[in-house]
């Protein structure tokens, strides 16, 4: 009987650059089930949350702009703006079928007040036990990092 071929577990490595990958995948998913935990708080959903942040940073953002910088699908974004929209916190302006702004109602802003807001304090408070220097390094290194994961996501 010939010997099945075993599988590898490249995470039972001990190298160094498979325990920074396993570091870098538990801290993504830490963070991201922080936010989640603070998001199901707000009462608004993942996407609106996202939205609702990136108009904050933007008001009238187009909608191809404010996909980018909540990271949404385009189908994502569509239904979650519309929702949005019917729930009064956001407004559209269409010049064309293919642009189209999003703006912030004062509902909107009061959400952001509540919702938003406070996130982004705390957000800031927490970098801030963070000297200058180690700042910009998580910037630099972030910004490498991701690049070069782009890059061989790419090639895939």
């Amino acid at each position: 009987m010939a010997e099945r071929p075993r599988k590898t577990n490249i995470f039972s490595a001990n190298d160094q650059n498979v325990q920074t990958a396993k570091a870098m995948n538990r801290f993504y998913e830490e963070i991201d089930e922080l936010y989640r935990g603070v998001i199901k708080r707000s009462k608004l959903s993942c996407s609106a949350f996202d939205i609702l942040y990136a108009l904050y940073e933007q008001d009238g953002r187009r909608l191809l702009d404010l996909g980018k910088a909540s990271f949404l699908s385009k189908q994502t974004l569509a239904s979650s703006v519309k929702r949005l929209e019917e729930e009064g916190l956001v407004c559209t302006r269409s010049q064309s079928r293919r642009y189209v702004e999003v703006f912030l109602t004062d509902k909107g802003h009061a959400c952001i007040e509540e919702s938003i807001l406070p996130v982004i304090r705390a957000e800031i408070r927490a970098i801030d036990i963070l000297g200058p220097e180690d700042q910009k390094l998580i910037r630099d290194l972030a910004g490498r990092y991701t690049a070069a994961l782009r890059k061989e996501f790419e090639n895939l």
